[in-house]
């Protein structure tokens, strides 16, 4: 019940936000199409990707799972962010490929909008900290490796995913690390569909 409570406050905060976007930014219906492309898309994408991250955890174990699995799911936010180029696009393409993730039955269920939510917050603070005036490779990196924080403590808080802190420190920096490579990955992809 909390769950479901909490998924729609984001749901309701993001028609907010995408509300207050469009007054103060003014997206366009082009805007709202890249976005909803942008939300499909990796939602889509991400449902698989379960299973590729469970067969590396099971291999690898945690630290290596989340250096090579954990920065695509951070991708998404860096994606709509470098194909839109205005405030907000990052936090709106990430929430909404994690809405899109959460109606597609997956392991994480309903988990999965709370984390998009957190990992797009954070994404959103790489471009806004450069005052939406850089939408580079660095920034878009930067982006994608901001989305590891929220994610490990959701990990830890939601799924009591916890270890000894100096294994912890190592969880942290393996999903930061592949944020900021799967960052420049989507910088890269998105430079190809928007020269």
């Amino acid at each position: 019940m909390l769950l479901e409570l909490v998924s729609l406050l984001i749901v309701v905060l993001t028609a907010l936000a995408l509300y207050f976007a469009a007054r103060k930014t003014r997206y366009t219906a082009i805007d709202y199409t890249v976005l909803g492309l942008v939300g499909v898309v990796f939602g889509v994408v991400f449902v698989p990707w379960w299973t590729a991250y469970y067969v590396v955890k099971a291999v690898g174990g945690p630290v290596v799972a989340r250096l090579l699995t954990y920065g695509l799911w951070f991708m998404a936010a860096p994606m709509a962010a470098v194909l839109i180029r205005k405030p907000l696009s990052a936090f709106l393409g990430e929430t909404i490929a994690a809405l899109i993730e959460s109606l597609i039955p997956t392991a994480g269920g309903l988990t999965n909008l709370v984390y998009g939510f957190a990992q797009g917050l954070a994404s959103e603070v790489a471009y806004a900290a450069g005052a939406y005036r850089s939408y580079g490779i660095v920034t878009s990196s930067l982006a994608g490796g901001l989305a590891a924080f929220p994610a490990v403590a959701l990990d830890a808080v939601l799924f009591g995913d916890i270890y000894p802190w100096h294994y912890m420190v190592w969880i942290v920096l393996g999903a930061f690390v592949s944020g900021l490579i799967y960052g420049a990955i989507a910088y890269l992809v998105g430079r190809v569909v928007r020269p």
